[in-house]
């Protein structure tokens, strides 16, 4: 797939491309953070359809709908003997199937994983209890084996848990 970047003065920039039946799509990135997603007419790239204006937290979960990967973000100041423990921030994405879940239901698959706090809005709670009901947009602070925190990163987007 070809995505095509324009710079717009003043604005922002421009991303273009083509679906695979032939249609053209449009996210236009504006400076103060604003996206507007465009849907081009057929046949004619320079006629908008239809647009719509997402604010960047909107635009944010749109994009972790349509694109929930696994990410570990390793708090690498807080590691302590690399090969034995590692502590990581674990995002849960929109579109996780733990999203309104217990912790305990989402630990549940992995070994030697604690998860020692979960921050939600900007608040941390530290020492979650495993009834702690998961929301998207948590963050989960994970400690344990780098295999366990890979099997709990995966697990917090796949659509079958």
């Amino acid at each position: 797939m070809q995505i095509e970047r324009v710079p717009l003065p003043g604005i922002g920039v421009g991303y273009t491309m083509h679906t695979s039946e032939g249609q053209v799509l449009g996210v236009v990135c504006h400076r103060n953070g604003r996206r507007d997603v465009v849907v081009y007419a057929p046949g004619d790239p320079d006629t908008v359809e239809r647009s719509v204006t997402l604010s960047p937290a909107e635009a944010q979960e749109m994009a972790e709908l349509l694109h929930p990967i696994a990410t570990i973000d390793h708090v690498t100041h807080l590691e302590r003997h690399r090969e034995a423990i590692s502590v990581a921030e674990l995002p849960v994405p929109a579109a996780s199937p733990y999203d309104g879940r217990t912790l305990a239901e989402a630990v549940a698959r992995t070994q030697g994983v604690s998860v020692i706090a979960v921050i939600r809005d900007g608040h941390t709670l530290t020492a979650p209890g495993s009834g702690h009901v998961l929301a998207h947009g948590d963050v989960l602070i994970a400690a344990g084996g780098q295999q366990g925190i890979g099997e709990l990163s995966r697990a917090l987007v796949h659509t079958d848990p």
